[in-house]
């Protein structure tokens, strides 16, 4: 049986909420009005078909998982998924630069720094320990607006590559072997 890389995705989802699902009870407790051997007995076959569940979906999983590593290293899957995460780092690299503050005026950075080093030793500012440095962004507008312009450009990247890896999961398709198909259909996940 063949499904798509989307319903691979689903599938190993679904397996995984199967498998925390199931109980794995080691230790029974009895009454004086139950039979405990057959208590025994009961709590030990239910745990010995989780077991098996378990085990069966568990491959299940790594089986699905292996073609779906293979299908995405032939259709080049594995390339775009690392280009998206490239540029999710520079998007959110470039937003931090595009938000900071433009560089201070030369003329107001020289008044600034020329009042600090005019004023009195004994003014209020140096008795109360002002500063005595002036503080300024070191880009200008230019700087910024090339920022922004940077993470349109990575968004736009990125929607088309998300666009490309959409339809590659709805065209390329992974073959589950008959064992897997029974195990997934008899836990009602195919």
């Amino acid at each position: 049986m063949n499904i798509t890389l989307r319903k691979a995705a689903v599938v190993q989802t679904a397996i995984n909420e199967a498998v925390k699902a199931l109980e794995f009870e080691t230790s029974v407790s009895v009454n004086e009005f139950q039979d405990p051997e057959a208590e025994i007995v009961r709590a030990a076959a239910e745990l010995k078909t989780n077991i098996a569940r378990r085990d069966g979906l568990i491959g299940a999983l790594y089986e699905i998982r292996s073609a779906v590593n293979h299908a995405n290293y032939g259709s080049g899957v594995n390339d775009k998924l690392a280009a998206v995460a490239r540029l999710e780092k520079d998007i959110q690299f470039y937003n931090g630069l595009a938000g900071k503050t433009v560089r201070m005026e030369a003329t107001v950075l020289a008044g600034k720094l020329a009042k600090i080093k005019n004023r009195a030793s004994d003014s209020r500012a140096s008795i109360y320990g002002m500063e005595d440095t002036v503080t300024s962004s070191v880009f200008d507008r230019t700087d910024l607006e090339g920022f922004r312009r940077a993470v349109a450009a990575a968004k736009k990247q990125k929607q088309k590559i998300q666009d490309e890896l959409l339809e590659a999961n709805v065209r390329n398709e992974v073959e589950l072997s008959a064992a897997t198909v029974a195990v997934l259909t008899t836990e009602g996940l195919l």
